[in-house]
């Protein structure tokens, strides 16, 4: 929700008093990507991280403003990287001499009589590790692609420690039984399946934990032998690194979503392919989602009876009370994956759980701050939603939760 001036000038102030520091202590900044720019001044990922507040401009000019007001009063003041026009513009306030506070955040309110359909919520019984999960289904059995981060292998470890043992799983579900790891030294992998051979798109690490700028393919037929690996595109050149995949078939043509760091927009970015075959991929031209935005872990539905593709995608919010970055996860639409319609502001899929602790045992003061990387499996009677909870930087857990109809049903939910 973009907020005026004054909530945002009144904010800034608000931090300085509370922290009793003087100006010169405190940094304003704008920015068209407010994760990226956090995390360029050590605001996020570094080993100890300042207290902040940040909030969403009315337009780039409006944010302009309040740089210039708080540089008059000699606070430090960066202007980061805008994009294009139309695209949020945030504001953030941090100090070198702050900490975040420890402890749990106050939980969101549900605004308005809508209710959000999902049911049953809970931590994900099994022995899979934390990390993104796709379901599908094969020759009759239900399976989960496990994606696994080697230091969920190492208790104790650094969040990219040994990152080349980084690698995705198969799991049948109906006795969380492991049946193969088809690749090394990948991660952010998901599986299709058609005409009962199962399809896996992962990006190959190239450069360091979770960084690689080729996505790969490979395929399978009985889930244990696995094709060489095909590669489906390579941005080396232009050093532009993937993560997430998500596949659907709209009756015509297989539709490849993949998500990069594409430099001309926020941090993730979706773009989308298409194929015939399962096997030789095209970009689609001006097929984008999050131009405007920070997104990931989308996953991607046709809906035959709307002639409708239905996005379930990250979201970053600001904590309507603490002002810190949140993440939730949120429906879009699109008839030709190229004008999106998000669902209304106030229906998320999913919202973090605030007082919940991912790992109590390992990392006792992390709460959930975080839900993100939903999929969806259809159930007789009811559609089961896969999830992560956590804090968005290596402390998580797998989550369930369930909706009573099909996934049709549950998309349409939010757009009455």
């Amino acid at each position: 929700m973009k907020e005026s001036n004054e909530f945002i000038l009144a904010g800034i102030r608000e931090f300085r008093e509370r922290h009793r520091l003087a100006w010169p202590d405190v940094t304003v900044l704008s920015a068209g990507d407010i994760l990226t720019a956090l995390s360029r001044h050590r605001v996020l990922y570094g080993p100890t991280t300042p207290d902040y507040a940040f909030y969403e401009a009315e337009n780039a000019d409006a944010a302009e403003a309040v740089v210039r007001e708080f540089d008059s009063c000699g606070a430090k003041v960066f202007r980061e990287p805008q994009f294009l026009p139309g695209a949020r513009v945030w504001v953030a306030v941090f100090s070198e001499k702050t900490t975040v506070p420890p402890g749990p955040w106050p939980a969101l309110e549900e605004p308005g009589p809508w209710k959000n359909p999902l049911r049953n919520r809970r931590v994900m019984d099994s022995a899979a590790l934390p990390g993104e999960l796709s379901p599908f289904r094969f020759k009759g059995e239900d399976y989960l692609l496990e994606n696994v981060l080697a230091h969920f292998l190492y208790p104790g470890t650094p969040v990219g420690f040994r990152f080349h043992e980084n690698h995705f799983r198969i799991r049948r579900e109906s006795d969380d039984q492991l049946i193969s790891i088809p690749l090394l030294d990948h991660y952010f992998a998901s599986a299709y399946v058609w005409n009962d051979r199962c399809y896996c798109f992962a990006m190959g690490q190239t450069s360091g934990a979770c960084i690689g700028t080729h996505l790969d393919e490979i395929w399978s037929d009985d889930l244990v032998s696995w094709s060489p690996v095909r590669r489906v595109f390579d941005f080396s050149d232009r050093d532009e690194h993937f993560c997430n995949t998500s596949v659907t078939f709209d009756g015509e043509r297989f539709i490849l979503l993949y998500e990069t760091n594409d430099p001309k927009c926020p941090v993730f970015t979706f773009h989308f392919a298409e194929s015939a075959d399962m096997v030789h991929w095209r970009t689609i031209p001006d097929a984008v989602y999050a131009w405007d935005k920070y997104t990931g872990g989308g996953a991607l539905h046709w809906i035959a009876e709307d002639r409708m593709f239905y996005l379930s995608t990250l979201d970053l919010f600001p904590h309507p009370v603490t002002r810190k970055a949140a993440f939730r996860f949120i429906l879009s639409r699109s008839a030709d994956l190229i004008h999106w319609e998000d669902a209304p502001d106030d229906r998320p899929i999913l919202v973090p759980d605030f007082y919940h602790r991912p790992d109590p045992v390992g990392h006792p003061d992390v709460y959930e701050i975080s839900v993100s990387d939903a999929e969806y499996r259809q159930m007789p009677g009811y559609l089961r939603v896969y999830f992560i909870g956590g804090n968005q930087w290596g402390v998580s857990d797998n989550q369930v939760a369930e909706y009573p109809g099909t996934m049709r049903d549950f998309f349409h939910e939010f757009y009455r």
